[in-house]
């Protein structure tokens, strides 16, 4: 049973919000059996899918209350009891006992049912759908319909069809959103957007490689905000999660595609120029700093700089050692004040 403070999902909204559309066919489906076995002199069946439509019905306001499990099970119940009691009714001749697919499908859905479980039941329906094959050969009111009888199993295949290939298409289109959606939050930083220090570590050695390969230069820069333990110390850490979050906004807006901006911890932060020297790379960040310096915030009275720390990654070193240099500059901006550019000796 679902707490009544736990709300669902972005992904359990969207296939409860299927499983409805998927509901409201089948109601409809089953309104139109109700007149279809009057028609024919099969008051049984008639009377059963009025029980049907109401059972359709009881399930779509299950689902409403988010009780999706218990929907799931209540519509395989119904497809099941339907599909044997009208292939034992008329035959098999007319295609209903392809609904017991359906009613399979619909088990595997509910994600609350343990998945042996899930297959032992989905198997019990399968095999009920072979028997009827052989168990309905009498059927108790045949009905005089024989010439009929290929379209309506046509028919009924394809109807049975459209909603297992609309909650399954559905359901994979989901499933690679929600897959994007991962890599992206594996990538990322959940706070700033920026790329977290362990993904953003193969997409530096990357650059490095492609930088080396065509003799071009690249730059590795340490970058601190300044005095970041009085922000949260004197505004809250409300306050100090924003100046982290316009900081990151700010370092996006000021750098290139081929650039790596990452968030390498608390309000320290990485960044990648690759094919820049490091007169070029110094100019850049300038303008960063000065983009920093000039960031006005609710409260009047705060006021955001920056220091940084900028290395040329030279070939015959290694990622540590050249994120060694750039902490070493990021020492010296410190040391001599913050809200200031300093710039690692090479190293020969």
């Amino acid at each position: 049973m679902q707490h009544p403070h736990q709300q669902p999902n972005k992904i359990e909204q969207l296939k409860s919000r299927l499983l409805t559309q998927v509901a409201w066919y089948c109601m409809a489906l089953h309104a139109c059996l109700i007149y279809a076995f009057w028609y024919i002199e099969v008051p049984l069946l008639g009377a059963f899918n009025v029980l049907s439509v109401a059972t359709w019905w009881f399930g779509i306001k299950l689902l409403e209350r988010n009780q999706q499990s218990l929907a799931l099970r209540v519509f395989s119940l119904e497809v099941t009891i339907h599909s044997v009691l009208v292939c034992a009714v008329i035959g098999t001749d007319y295609g209903f006992q392809f609904y017991l697919w359906t009613a399979s499908c619909l088990l595997l859905l509910d994600t609350q049912l343990k998945l042996k479980q899930a297959i032992i039941w989905c198997t019990a329906i399968i095999v009920i759908f072979a028997y009827t094959y052989i168990g309905f050969n009498l059927p108790l009111q045949p009905i005089d319909y024989q010439k009929m009888a290929p379209y309506l199993h046509f028919a009924n295949v394809i109807i049975c069809g459209i909603p297992m290939i609309y909650t399954i298409g559905l359901i994979r289109e989901i499933t690679v959103n929600q897959q994007h959606e991962l890599e992206v939050l594996a990538a990322h930083d959940s706070l700033t957007h920026l790329f977290n220090r362990r993904y953003a570590q193969g997409l530096i050695q990357q650059a490095y490689k492609s930088c080396i390969n065509h003799q071009h230069p690249i730059c590795v820069v340490m970058a601190d905000i300044d005095h970041f333990k009085q922000v949260n110390d004197v505004y809250g850490h409300e306050q100090g999660d924003e100046v982290i979050e316009r900081v990151a906004l700010c370092l996006s807006q000021h750098i290139n595609s081929a650039d790596i901006a990452v968030r390498w911890g608390g309000e320290e932060f990485l960044l990648v120029f690759p094919n820049c020297s490091q007169s070029q790379a110094q100019k850049h960040l300038e303008i960063i700093r000065q983009a920093i310096e000039a960031m006005t915030f609710a409260q009047g009275s705060l006021q955001v700089t920056m220091s940084f720390g900028l290395a040329l990654w030279q070939a015959q070193s290694d990622f540590e050692e050249v994120l060694k240099q750039a902490d070493i500059a990021l020492y010296k901006s410190k040391h001599k004040g913050r809200n200031t550019i300093s710039v690692a000796p090479l190293v020969h």
